[in-house]
């Protein structure tokens, strides 16, 4: 059955422009596709850009169980984390700015718990984690598994304001009530805290240079952001202070192959060769188009 989606800031529904059409069939609802970062195959809903506030966002979708979908998700970028976890480090410290909040910090579908790893091992006193899928928690390092939670953030899952600083880190583009899961959010941090995600910007030039066939377009997202839409979708909930920015990734060679939109078969025999084996050990440093956003509790 399909379902009609509602711009989650403006709270229209219909209002919008289509962009793509869609091309989901049975095939597009599975653990392999929900799992985290798995080869694009560009399947994806109808997408339609608000007349209103210009938020890109999948409308219609299916009446499909996502929770349970990402709950039996697997967890596939081990050889990337290394490089996750610089980067989403240095997204936490420039949305500090400078504010000496160490105590603790919780995360949002952080798979195996990797950054509260390096979170951790930046003298946070306190982490973590809520994240739905067994698989990923199942991976997590032996002192971070007890601080991870089974679970979608809803309301409840963690103690309301018990956290400086929260975080999630490209989780926000998948869900299909942004604004529910953000309040959960924003109840768990003190008075004064921090909460900064990291998303894909749909303005950025990978996005406009490849339309529908960036990787951003996928079945997996339900809204797409801007800066502009990403802060007012904060303002929204009550968070001032409110910034964004662009950052880069820090990535192998042989996950920029598979961002590359060529074909899915040339990807897969590439970076199964002995050349993807070389690729992977290559790291660089790259603006892939992706943004962040923080705000500070009241």
């Amino acid at each position: 059955m399909e379902i009609a989606t509602q711009c989650p800031i403006c709270e229209s529904f219909g209002n919008a422009v289509a962009l793509y059409p869609s091309n989901v069939d049975e095939t597009s609802f599975s653990t392999q596709v929900f799992s985290a970062r798995r080869l694009p195959d560009r399947r994806h809903y109808q997408w339609v850009r608000c007349n209103s506030c210009t938020l890109l966002r999948s409308d219609p979708v299916l009446d499909v169980d996502l929770e349970k979908l990402y709950v039996e998700s697997t967890f596939d970028y081990s050889t990337e984390i290394d490089g996750l976890k610089k980067t989403y480090l240095k997204l936490v410290n420039k949305a500090l700015n400078g504010k000496g909040l160490r105590n603790s910090i919780f995360e949002v579908g952080g798979g195996n718990g990797f950054f509260l790893e390096a979170a951790k091992d930046s003298q946070f006193a306190k982490v973590a984690g809520v994240e739905p899928s067994t698989e990923a928690i199942n991976a997590a390092r032996a002192d971070i598994k007890p601080h991870m939670i089974a679970s979608m953030m809803k309301s409840g899952v963690l103690e309301d304001s018990s956290f400086e600083v929260g975080a999630m880190f490209h989780t926000l583009d998948h869900l299909s009530d942004p604004v529910s899961t953000l309040k959960d959010c924003f109840a768990a941090l003190q008075s004064g805290g921090v909460f900064v995600v990291a998303i894909h910007n749909e303005r950025s030039w990978s996005a406009r240079l490849m339309k529908e066939r960036s990787p951003i377009i996928d079945v997996e997202h339900t809204h797409l952001y801007t800066l502009a839409s990403g802060e007012a979708l904060f303002r929204k909930i009550g968070f001032t202070e409110v910034r964004s920015g662009a950052y880069n990734n820090h990535y192998s060679l042989a996950y920029i192959l598979h961002l590359i939109p060529i074909s899915r078969t040339l990807r897969k025999r590439i970076l199964g060769s002995f050349l993807g084996s070389v690729l992977s050990k290559i790291k660089v440093v790259l603006p892939l188009g992706n943004m962040w956003v923080a705000g500070t509790k009241p």
